[in-house]
């Protein structure tokens, strides 16, 4: 029967599919009944184990837990900061599928399939049951505002609800909220356990969030902050080693990183123009303003890879910059990709965590932003929005070099504001985590987001 249907008309109707299923009415049908079917066999919230032995942490992609290094670093960065309170804790780690199951064992932890399809609350609560976690950590990144899918978002919130229903002190960790957010997600929102403590990671996200849910939530900066830089790696000492040599020709080095999701559907044409502008731009920056350049990728999910984006541009600049352009080809950590960028005097690029990860070695950062949710990290620093280039402007005539040589021109002082205000940013990231180790850890979040605010 499939084959009766020709391809366009499959992607069609697979289209309208996705577009109904994610309306206000199909998620109180197919998302919240099944989800308060499950939540009633649960009962009342269960009494806390004297001594916690379990964490269970939900990715924003279980699919691909590890290739995401974003949730990589959430993932290290948070449980890593509970553990020193409760070093023998469990920690679990929710999969869909075997591949990503092994992932996380690689990564020292247990994994929790329960995100098989067809999705099922009843099947969660069972595995749920099982398991008894004692906290609970939810990656909200960037997609509980439904911009990728209001169904996913939903999953996540209600499986939060059902952790602390299960008794688990649960943290939804930092999330953007851009400004246009599903409708159909109130609801859900509405309904979640008071016992699940929603976390937004920038003022501007956290003011969003309360026109749009009116619950309430605490302001902090993203978890990814937290993370420990890993610089005794071969990997990161080998691009030391070139950035170094650099420096001794009295050049400065930036890193620079485009990917294909800076296009919410897929834009070929749109980032073929990307890349050549690019080139062009860093050609001439290179030879006329003594800039050297590391392409280093941070996302290595197979279709949305930064390195679709980063290797063609190496192969178009090479020629003509040799080794003042080096691509990082091989896949790095987390933790080493945030040792390398402590080694470099700036970075320009459109992935929320690299920016993270640069600012949090006090590094400079220029953005190629999209969704709308850079502004609130550089709030958190008191950098100008001067700064971001959204993926439209970027393509406009020569923008895209006069956004990069403004960079060049003011990297030193950004950078200088950026060392000063990371103190307060780093204690605001340890404020995720807050919740799961009690009250006294509760006060000194409030303190601090009150004088960061």
């Amino acid at each position: 029967m499939k084959q009766l249907i020709p391809v366009p008309v499959r992607r069609q109707l697979r289209g309208w599919l996705n577009s109904a299923k994610n309306t206000p009415l199909a998620l109180d049908l197919l998302e919240l009944r099944r989800w308060q079917i499950a939540r009633r066999d649960v009962g009342v919230n269960a009494a806390p184990r004297n001594t916690p032995r379990r964490l269970v942490v939900l990715p924003s992609d279980p699919w691909s837990v590890r290739q995401s290094r974003g949730d990589e670093a959430m993932i290290e960065a948070a449980t890593g900061e509970v553990k020193k309170t409760y070093p023998n804790l469990e920690v679990y780690i929710v999969t869909a599928t075997a591949a990503a199951s092994a992932d996380v064992r690689a990564m020292g932890f247990k994994p929790l399939e329960l995100w098989r399809q067809p999705f099922s609350y009843e099947t969660v609560a069972q595995e749920l049951s099982l398991t008894r976690p004692d906290f609970g950590l939810v990656l909200g990144a960037d997609v509980l505002d439904g911009y990728y899918s209001p169904v996913d978002a939903a999953r996540m919130l209600l499986v939060a609800d059902l952790m602390a229903a299960f008794g688990a002190k649960v943290s939804v960790l930092g999330f953007s909220f851009n400004s246009r957010p599903a409708k159909a997600l109130r609801e859900v929102f509405r309904l979640l356990d008071p016992g699940v403590v929603l976390n937004l990671r920038d003022t501007i996200s956290l003011q969003r969030f309360d026109d749009f849910a009116r619950k309430r939530a605490r302001l902090v900066a993203d978890a990814a902050f937290m993370l420990t830089p890993r610089a005794d790696t071969a990997a990161v000492k080998q691009i030391a080693t070139t950035i170094a040599r650099q420096r001794e020709q009295g050049r400065k080095v930036f890193v620079f990183n485009i990917h294909p999701m800076l296009f919410k559907k897929p834009e070929p044409a749109k980032l073929r123009q990307m890349i050549e502008l690019a080139a062009g731009a860093m050609e001439r920056l290179s030879r006329e303003h003594n800039a050297s350049w590391l392409l280093l990728a941070h996302d290595y999910r197979p279709e949305i890879a930064d390195d679709n984006c980063l290797r063609p541009l190496a192969d178009r600049l090479k020629p003509t910059l040799g080794d003042h352009v080096h691509h990082v080809d091989q896949a790095l950590s987390a933790g080493e990709i945030k040792a390398v960028v402590g080694l470099v005097d700036g970075v320009i690029t459109g992935r929320m965590h690299l920016a993270i990860a640069a600012l949090g070695q006090g590094t400079p950062v220029a953005a190629i932003t999209y969704q709308d949710k850079f502004q609130g990290l550089f709030a958190h620093f008191g950098v100008s929005e001067s700064l971001l280039l959204s993926p439209v402007q970027f393509l406009v005539d020569d923008s895209f070099e006069k956004f990069v040589l403004q960079f060049l021109g003011a990297h030193e002082a950004v950078g200088e504001k950026v060392r000063q205000m990371l103190p307060d940013v780093m204690e605001l990231s340890r404020a995720n985590i807050a919740p799961l180790l009690g009250e006294s850890a509760m006060r000194t979040v409030q303190e601090v987001g009150g004088k960061v605010a």
